[in-house]
């Protein structure tokens, strides 16, 4: 009589070849102990698609604006190696709460509100460790830390002011999302407009390791579609086409390039540079 193959042997072969890649991926890329399963995924990730609704312009009803007649802010704004600063970009920066902690005045009301639903909500004081940097402290950084650990200088979001790498006692740096009050921060952030900037998924992307202390203030919607969607930063601003509307909740959306600019009538218009040539309208209607 023919023997019978197990099937044992041949599952056994497939969960071993699984472990040597798993294991070879782990090498190559170097993550976290506690963040292997994230910058796994992130190896088979590719380009990431999202939805938003789009609306024909034709169904708007919009202004025609001159880029020079317009209040152009940062918000948007995207800063890596690729897309560096402008050697002549100045912030509008202030100081949060006689603190000492300078930030970009487009997200200190925003940061005080999310500050102050952490403590609500855990009891615990939200700190910055590190906030507005000058381009001169960026290369001072740079040349202390190496490539490795810093962007050099115009490459870094904490030249806008508009970047917080943020702690409480007794947990800081990767040990953030350790505590309760950690924990909240990352699920609530993105409800006062920050994002974590360099999340588990995106090292491929962004090029830099899982930072879940670095919150970054885009405003909303941006925020909870960001986060809602696991993109990031990047993949957000490349998804949106220029010439574009799209509509979400309240919003209206678009990237656009130009000297003039269409704009939704009947609604409040925040205009920011998307440091690639272009600008994002997030118009909210009244």
């Amino acid at each position: 009589m023919k023997k019978r193959r197990s099937a044992v042997t041949p599952l056994v072969t497939v969960l071993i070849i699984v472990l040597i890649v798993i294991s070879a991926m782990v090498v190559i890329i170097k993550p976290d102990k506690f963040n292997i399963a994230g910058q796994v995924t992130a190896l088979f990730r590719g380009r990431v698609e999202y939805h938003l609704d789009e609306v024909p312009a034709d169904e708007l009803s919009l202004r025609t604006a001159s880029v020079g007649d317009l209040k152009i802010g940062t918000t948007m704004v995207l800063v890596n190696k690729d897309h560096p600063l402008d050697p002549y970009f100045e912030p509008s920066i202030c100081e949060y709460k006689d603190s000492g902690v300078m930030m970009s005045t487009a997200s200190v009301d925003s940061y005080a509100a999310l500050s102050k639903a952490v403590m609500d909500n855990c009891g615990e004081p939200l700190y910055v460790m590190s906030s507005y940097r000058t381009p001169e402290e960026q290369q001072e950084l740079y040349e202390d830390q190496g490539s490795s650990e810093a962007m050099p200088p115009h490459c870094s979001e904490h030249e806008t002011g508009l970047a917080q790498d943020l702690y409480f006692s007794g947990f800081a740096g990767k040990n953030i999302i350790d505590c309760p009050a950690g924990k909240y921060l990352t699920e609530h952030a993105p409800e006062y407009g920050f994002i974590v900037r360099y999340p588990s998924f995106g090292r491929m992307v962004t090029g830099i390791k899982y930072e879940p202390w670095h919150f970054r203030y885009v405003g909303q919607p941006h925020a909870e579609i960001i986060t809602a969607n696991g993109l990031t930063f990047e993949e957000y601003i490349d998804g949106l086409e220029y010439g574009s509307f799209y509509a979400y909740e309240d919003y209206i959306i678009s990237r656009q390039k130009g000297d003039s600019l269409l704009l939704p009538e009947n609604c409040t218009c925040d205009i920011s540079t998307d440091n690639c040539g272009g600008y994002i309208i997030t118009a909210k209607k009244q």
